[in-house]
C-alpha cells in the first residue's frame, strides 16, 4: 500500500492576485466616482480575465492606503440607491427601468467611489499566512474577497475562486 502525498500548504501570496499600478488587476481612489470605477473594471477585463471587484485606494500625504474594495454588486446597489429611492407608490418593477435612463444614470454614476465600498475592518490576510487563514476568514466572515498585506502595505487580494482552482489541484 502506498501512503497518499499530502499536499504542500501553500501561503496566501502563492495564491493571491498582485495588486498594483503595473499589474492589470483594477484600482480606482475613492474620490473616483462610479462611472471612473465602471471604465476601469471594463479596461481591466478582458477574454481570459473577469474581475467582479477592484481595489480603491486612499491618498494620505504621500502614501496610499487602502481604504476598501469595490465589487460590481457594490456598484449595481449604490446604482439602484440613487435611480430606485422607494417603493411608496407599488410601481417597484418599473422604476427598475431607471437604470437605463441616460438622465438617472448620469446622476447615479456621479456618486464617489468612497459612498460605494465596503470599508475595510478586520478581514484581511498577511502574504506569509497560510491559505487555510484565508479560507477561515472567508467561510466565517462570509466574504468572498480578502486583501493582501505585506509590511503593512497592501500587496493583493485573494478571492474564493483562487482558493477554489488551489483545490481542485489539491485533488
Amino acid at each position: 500500500m502506498s501512503e497518499s502525498k499530502m499536499p504542500e500548504t501553500k501561503k496566501v501570496k502563492d495564491l493571491m492576485v498582485p495588486v498594483s499600478f503595473s499589474s492589470d488587476y483594477p484600482i480606482v481612489y475613492n474620490t473616483d466616482t462610479l462611472k471612473d470605477a465602471i471604465k476601469v473594471l471594463k479596461k481591466c477585463t478582458g477574454e481570459t480575465k473577469i474581475h467582479r471587484s477592484m481595489i480603491v485606494l486612499k491618498k494620505e500625504g504621500t502614501e496610499e492606503k487602502l481604504a476598501g474594495i469595490l465589487t460590481v454588486r457594490d456598484i449595481l446597489n449604490a446604482i439602484k440607491v440613487k435611480t430606485i429611492n422607494d417603493d411608496k407608490d407599488g410601481k417597484f418593477p418599473e422604476k427598475w427601468g431607471n437604470f437605463y435612463r441616460k438622465s438617472a444614470l448620469g446622476h447615479s454614476v456621479s456618486t464617489k467611489v468612497s459612498d460605494a465600498i465596503r470599508p475595510l475592518v478586520t478581514e484581511f490576510v498577511n502574504s506569509e499566512q497560510d491559505v487555510a487563514d484565508a479560507i477561515r476568514i472567508m467561510m466565517t466572515k462570509k466574504i468572498n474577497i480578502l486583501p493582501v498585506f505585506d509590511g503593512g502595505k497592501p500587496i493583493g487580494i485573494i478571492r474564493a475562486v483562487d482558493i477554489l482552482y488551489y483545490i481542485e489541484e489539491c485533488l
